[in-house]
């Protein structure tokens, strides 16, 4: 049996990539933004909620000036809202369908889908749902992207938004670092246990318990945390819940 000699690739390196200066972390940050259906009464996809009491993205298809071409999810009452016109979004094709749900390729043509047409240093990612309750994405991006967007957010929202804190967030080697050990003790339970999980796994009172602490001082530390975190993408007083 003969034996075939491999010979090694030569490998030249592209030089139509752009290279950015190494840092000790990856510029890639991840935040959640909330604001209820009030808040975003100017907007017209806010009215898909009178029609679908959810509807949950589940993947991008592509981005362009007509908007975001996405993979979503409905519930619905009543089928005939699937051939309703509606504003910020236009179903393109049903993909499968039952009595009260329907999976289906989409385009989001509103003020708020079209800022993220406009950066590539933002993207949707899962869980992102607009329901009864209002609209909430989340993002991940660069820090510049987070801030941009986020600031554009707030010029179409009539009174404010929340900022949510995401159990990722704090995984990151950045984010431990900022952080002291006895906040990184209680965000770690506090994750651990659900806190953060929507809907909520535990109460801060649940926190103390386990941990044998007042609930002021598990408070006090998760308010500080979600606090650097969260302005560690910028310049930013949040609302925390």
């Amino acid at each position: 049996m003969s034996s075939v000699c491999l010979k090694p690739v030569a490998t030249t390196e592209r030089s139509d990539i752009v290279k950015p200066e190494i840092s000790d972390n990856l510029d890639l940050r991840f935040m959640q933004v909330q604001f209820s259906l009030l808040s975003g009464s100017n907007l017209p996809g806010i009215e898909i909620a009178a029609s679908f009491p959810m509807t949950e993205f589940v993947t991008t298809i592509s981005k362009s000036a007509d908007g975001l071409e996405v993979y979503a999810k409905f519930e619905f009452n009543d089928p005939k809202v699937l051939t309703k016109k509606h504003g910020g979004m236009k179903i393109l094709e049903i993909k499968s369908q039952t009595t009260n749900s329907a999976f289906a390729r989409v385009l989001f043509d509103g003020p708020v889908a079209k800022l993220f047409c406009e950066s590539d240093d933002v993207w949707w990612v899962n869980p992102s749902y607009l329901s009864q309750s209002g609209l909430s994405l989340t993002i991940r991006g660069t820090k510049s992207g987070l801030r941009g967007v986020r600031n554009n957010i707030n010029n179409l929202v009539t009174s404010g938004f929340d900022v949510k804190l995401s159990a990722e967030s704090s995984y990151t080697p950045e984010f431990k670092d900022m952080l002291p050990q006895k906040q990184r003790l209680v965000l770690d339970k506090a994750i651990e246990m659900g806190y953060y999980s929507r809907p909520r796994g535990c109460t801060q009172r649940d926190i103390a318990e386990v941990m044998n602490i007042k609930q002021a001082t598990v408070s006090e530390h998760l308010q500080s945390a979600e606090s650097k975190i969260i302005n560690s993408i910028g310049n930013y007083s949040p609302t925390l819940s």
